[in-house]
């Protein structure tokens, strides 16, 4: 009976192991639950850096088209005659085509509104400071690009 008694022991104590090496093999669901919710803030950190990403390229495309269209007025009033100059000068401050839509087949209708202002003998005798404003509305609200150059009578 020794005997028995000590492969009771040795049971028992083997079932208390195994009891234990149960309990550590999975994981729990408070850790499944805590795992979950790192990766859900993970996630909605990413989503909100993809939609503030997506704003400022929107951003920057109205800003480059607006640029290019005080651009291209510049070009013209540059390649234009002192003549020609003073034409512009009595014919107004606002273009004829506003508002303007640089891109007429994207799916974003744009305004854009150019308005110069030509200062003649400015800075000095000769001189004409050509300044072209391109206003909108865009996701940011009012925005506006001012480009300035100088042309000289001769």
């Amino acid at each position: 009976m020794g005997n028995l008694k000590r492969i009771d022991r040795s049971s028992n104590a083997s079932r208390r192991v195994r009891a234990k090496r149960s309990r550590n093999r999975g994981v729990s669901l408070i850790e499944v639950i805590v795992a979950l919710a790192i990766l859900g803030f993970g996630m909605l950190g990413m989503a909100a850096a993809q939609i503030s990403s997506y704003r400022f390229s929107d951003s920057s495309r109205e800003r480059t088209l607006a640029h290019g269209l005080a651009q291209q007025q510049l070009e013209i009033f540059q390649s234009m005659s002192t003549t020609s100059i003073e034409a512009a000068i009595l014919a107004g401050t606002t273009d004829p085509l506003n508002p303007i839509d640089p891109d007429p087949n994207d799916a974003a209708a744009m305004a854009f509104n150019r308005s110069w202002a030509i200062t003649p003998d400015t800075p000095e005798d000769g001189v004409y400071t050509v300044q072209v404003t391109v206003n909108w509305t865009g996701n940011a609200g009012a925005q506006t690009v001012q480009l300035e150059t100088f042309k000289s009578e001769f």
